[in-house]
């Protein structure tokens, strides 16, 4: 099982970095579109802010994995070792609980999107599609989140002082 959510988390994670390369490559098309002939890609920003949304959401599974979050430890710092264990398997089932609400919003709102047929502003391009794709990544995160204190200390974890 460790090893199907690992491949999970890293195809998730590589899906989000394509994407992101994707976003930049037409941001470059759209700078130069502007610059030599004054025509950038209609709807690059509304591109770009609904894939940047689901990139990040894409790379949650990774992050949790790999202990990468940001960690605030100023009132834990020296504290003994154990300590700081227990408190990181908490936060991270707390993290865990969190993604898989976010989650469950996530796919609420898209069945409440595509009910409605809401769609962007420029483009027209129905809204529940980048929210459909936040979805796994956020509920991955949970599943990572809720497994971590179970599965040993992520790859990327503070040491203990």
């Amino acid at each position: 099982m460790r090893r199907l959510l690992d491949a999970l988390a890293t195809a998730l994670a590589l899906l989000g970095g394509a994407l992101l390369l994707a976003l930049s490559l037409l941001t470059v098309v759209s700078v130069i579109g502007r610059w030599l002939a004054s025509r950038p890609v209609t709807g690059d920003i509304e591109l770009v802010q609904l894939a940047t949304a689901a990139a990040i959401a894409l790379f949650l599974p990774f992050c949790q994995l790999h202990g990468s979050h940001l960690v605030v430890d100023f009132f834990t710092a020296r504290s003994p070792g154990p300590l700081q264990r227990r408190l990181d398997a908490v936060g991270a089932l707390l993290a865990g609980v969190l993604f898989f609400a976010l989650a469950w919003r996530a796919g609420v709102a898209v069945g409440d999107m595509f009910r409605a047929a809401e769609t962007t502003m420029v483009l027209g391009l129905p809204l529940w599609i980048p929210y459909a794709t936040m979805v796994p990544g956020l509920a991955l995160a949970g599943v990572m989140g809720v497994a971590q204190p179970f599965r040993g200390r992520p790859a990327g974890a503070r040491s203990s002082a």
